[in-house]
């Protein structure tokens, strides 16, 4: 007779995060009593998201609090921000801290699991075990989700709640989730009712709520979320969900009230209290604008969500109550913060400088923040999205400086050529500025050049010159990160050379990242299924070579 098979976790690669060195090795021993025999540690957080930047973990156990630097809460956001943790990994918040400030603020980003300091070696094996083989059950679904293949994802959820599984629940968790990224909000709506049916669980109102919200239909969602807050006070999401209606209701200071009293329950998260900050700014109300843009800055110190933006709004909040010493040195401080930081950022935080400028009436430093400007965006175009480009020509426009106006609109052209509502609002933002004669010419001259460019590209892969549309499509997707068309083709004419010719890693590699940019811009299409579609076969096809 065979004796059972002990159970391990041999294989698994483990990241444990903690400050006290003590801990760290408790824990290794810990988890090499059970067979691990793939464990890293590190003592911050930094240092764990560059582990995690370079290695995929199944396995995380991190510490809430670590001293100087980013906290555990931090961790798993930026995590989860730069798709770090796939659906199939664990996290695991471990704290000697219980405060309602920590519970609320590290749900937020919802880990796994906690665990309350001290711990024993068999609470740590209960836990891993449970949660490993809740995630090993849908690890075909979350490979569908790492690649954001979601109509594939979708699929296999409906094939696995056809056998009517003891995770139903989670499986139509998962559907509904899915649906609404992948924008059939029918379906996510008829996924938490199925739950809500059977039990009121708030995960599932919210849901339920939230399809609605996406379908218009404003009044029922206010009301679902209102009964979702009034049966669970502190699930401050279903907050979030009310403000966000309240603004579409065009009810400003509602959306605020609400706002107000979800960061008095949950203070630390940063997207929240940035909201608070912006509806309080529209609303006019400069006191708690100004409390709730310095908290976000205090907050958002070691945050990824850390961000100019919220400087220059300070910094105009500050110049509307009439105290420019505290808009200068609030400006001061963004260049400092941004300044020297990736190019990305920097492009941001210097637009933002030159409105701020601008509103000042100091034009020969705008000028100056422009000639900066474009000299970062000329070596780096697909790093200006398109809501920053306006405001940059707009400012090119309003200072005089049209031939750098006339550029920066044939960027904003070029990423959006079949997009009717930002060509118009183009149009308007050059009428705007008094050039509104040249707009149309301007416009439709730019779009014709994309359109002949795409064109040219599709017949090169049409006529059998693969290659040459691989580098054309990869060359203008490079300048041209938001345009749907182009990203598109630069997909397919890398999977019509792999179906013909085999497929590749890095032909993979770069097939999913034109497909990612794609799913990131919310414009799902019939193009970008089928694509997904054969990109997956191909996958399948490497892997069985």
């Amino acid at each position: 007779m065979k004796s059972p098979k002990l159970w391990s976790l041999q294989g698994k690669s483990i990241l444990v995060v903690d400050d006290f060195p003590g801990m760290r090795s408790m824990m290794r021993g810990m988890l090499s009593a059970y067979g691990a025999d793939d464990i890293t540690d590190t003592s911050n957080g930094e240092e764990a998201i560059k582990r995690m930047h370079d290695k995929s973990f199944d396995i995380v156990l991190c510490d809430y609090n670590l001293g100087e630097g980013k906290d555990g809460q931090q961790v798993l956001e930026e995590a989860k921000e730069d798709n770090l943790l796939p659906y199939s990994s664990i996290f695991i918040m471990t704290t000697a801290e219980n405060s309602m400030e920590m519970v609320m603020g590290a749900a937020e980003y919802q880990p796994d699991d906690y665990l309350s300091k001290p711990f024993t070696k068999q609470v740590l094996q209960t836990r891993l075990k449970r949660l490993l083989a809740r995630k090993s059950s849908l690890r075909k679904i979350a490979r569908a989700m790492q690649r954001k293949d979601y109509s594939h994802a979708l699929s296999l959820c409906e094939k696995q709640l056809a056998l009517q599984p003891g995770n139903r629940f989670e499986l139509l968790r998962l559907k509904g989730e899915l649906s609404i990224k992948a924008q059939r909000f029918d379906a996510a709506a008829a996924a938490f009712a199925e739950v809500m049916a059977e039990r009121e669980l708030p995960w599932a109102k919210l849901g339920y709520g939230e399809a609605l919200y996406h379908r218009k239909r404003y009044e029922e969602a206010k009301t679902t979320f209102k009964e979702l807050i009034k049966a669970s006070p502190n699930y401050v999401f279903a907050h979030d969900w009310l403000a966000r209606v309240y603004e579409k209701l065009e009810e400003p200071e509602m959306a605020q009230e609400i706002l107000t009293e979800a960061t008095e329950k949950s203070p630390k998260a940063v997207l929240r209290q940035r909201a608070l900050a912006e509806i309080s700014h529209q609303n006019e109300d400069l006191d708690s604008a100004e409390e709730a843009y310095r908290r976000v800055m205090r907050l958002g110190k070691n945050s990824c969500y850390k961000s100019p933006a919220d400087y220059a709004s300070l910094s105009r909040v500050y110049l509307q109550k009439g105290n420019n010493e505290e808009a200068m040195k609030t400006l001061t401080l963004m260049k400092k913060e941004f300044h020297r930081g990736k190019s990305g950022d920097r492009l941001h935080a210097i637009i933002l400088e030159i409105m701020l400028y601008r509103d000042m009436a100091r034009e020969d430093e705008a000028r100056k923040g422009i000639t900066e400007a474009m000299t970062l965006f000329r070596d780096n175009p697909g790093g200006l999205n398109t809501l920053l480009a306006m405001d940059l020509a707009g400012a090119c426009y309003g200072l005089g400086l049209k031939e750098e106006g006339d550029e920066i609109v044939r960027h904003i052209v070029r990423n959006n050529h079949e997009d009717q509502d930002i060509l118009d609002g183009v149009q308007g933002m050059m009428e705007d500025c008094g050039i509104g004669d040249s707009a149309a010419d301007l416009i439709a001259a730019t779009r014709d050049e994309v359109i002949t460019l795409n064109n040219r590209g599709v017949e090169m892969a049409t006529n059998g010159a693969l290659q040459d549309s691989i580098k054309l499509f990869a060359q203008a997707a490079d300048g041209m990160p938001e345009n749907l068309a182009i990203n598109l083709n630069a997909a397919q004419s890398l999977i019509m050379f792999m179906q013909r010719y085999g497929a590749a890693p890095e032909f993979l590699e770069q097939t999913q990242s034109y497909l990612m940019r794609v799913q990131s811009l919310n414009k799902p299409s019939q193009k970008q299924d089928k694509l997904q579609i054969a990109y997956r076969k191909l996958v399948t096809s490497l892997a069985k070579a």
